[in-house]
């Protein structure tokens, strides 16, 4: 299969069903991500979890590993967030999923508020590790569409027909399938089952990511030590300045103005700062800037995906850097 280009990347997702796959075989077919699954309820490890993690992990930064969590609502969700976590081991370098869907033959049917226990418990265990959504659109309809924007972005499965290798199915994708619902966009998408991938032994599960390597690396792993948003103010009385961050990987917002430029006695400015998932609501704190202290961070809440600095009348020419954190 040729390369993907870098509008659009493949993936694939294993369990037990597929063995042990060749993951530098899956690699040089051109699949560029994958998820494995690590762990069922609080008492399923998947078997061939070691194997996946060593081989995905060898594969070097060309390649985003992940994880995936199969909830069951016939055990506590914060008690299957700590088992999977254990299980996992060091989370650092790999995307994690929860996959949020009934098993009929036990009697599961996970709800929206066990899978938002699930991922808060998870953030509490990692430090903030960004959380995909896999819950399927039927699955939410049946579930009363819930709200999932506690997800850091829903994961997808819509399939085509026929069999072949992720190319040639992905070409009969239609657009609509990428449109996300309960307040979350679709970032991943899971477009068939029956996919051919040198290196997994049957058919697979086969998945789609508009974007770059890089891109997917920020969406799962949060903002690499590169490319945290930074910039300059905009001048003049009342500018404002809009700056967005990615949803809770952001802690700090700084600024910092030039003192041989301060010449008059301060610069103000206020600084509005948005939650996900907090609607319409707005923290807003004031900074002065001076000569003698010309430098000024501010927290922000949690999980803040915006912000807006606004200039005050004084000062509102001096340059004034801002950055994140």
């Amino acid at each position: 299969m040729p390369e993907p280009s870098t509008a659009l990347l493949f993936g694939v997702d294993v369990a037990s069903y597929q063995g042990e796959p060749d993951w530098r075989r899956v690699y040089d077919s051109g699949v560029r991500f994958a998820f494995s699954k690590v762990s069922e309820g609080t008492g399923y490890t998947n078997p061939t979890w070691p194997h996946n993690r060593r081989g995905m992990l060898a594969l070097g930064e060309g390649f985003v590993p992940g994880v995936y969590h199969f909830l069951r609502s016939d055990a506590d969700p914060v008690a299957q967030a700590r088992y999977f976590v254990d299980k996992a081991g060091d989370l650092t370098r790999f995307a994690v999923a929860l996959d949020v869907e009934p098993r009929s033959d036990v009697g599961s049917r996970p709800t929206a508020a066990q899978a938002r226990a699930w991922v808060a418990e998870v953030k509490r265990l990692t430090g903030g590790h960004r959380v995909l959504g896999y819950y399927p659109r039927w699955w939410w309809d049946q579930t009363g569409r819930p709200e999932l924007t506690f997800f850091d972005g829903l994961w997808q499965s819509h399939y085509v027909s026929g069999e072949g290798d992720p190319a040639t199915l992905y070409a009969r994708v239609p657009a609509d399938w990428w449109t996300g619902f309960g307040g979350e966009s679709v970032k991943i998408l899971q477009f068939s089952s029956s996919a051919s991938v040198p290196g997994i032994s049957g058919r697979c599960d086969v998945n789609a990511y508009r974007g770059s390597l890089a891109q997917l690396k920020t969406l799962t792993l949060g903002p690499q030590e590169d490319d945290m948003p930074y910039g300059t103010l905009a001048t003049g009385p009342a500018a404002q300045t809009p700056v967005a961050i990615p949803a809770g990987r952001a802690t700090t917002f700084g600024v910092a103005a030039d003192p041989s430029r301060v010449s008059v006695p301060e610069v103000k400015l206020r600084v509005a700062m948005h939650r996900k998932g907090g609607g319409t609501g707005w923290t807003v704190k004031e900074i002065t800037l001076t000569a003698e202290q010309p430098t000024a961070s501010l927290a922000l809440p949690d999980q803040c995906d915006a912000i807006a600095v606004e200039r005050g009348e004084v000062g509102a020419a001096v340059e004034v850097a801002w950055y994140t954190a």
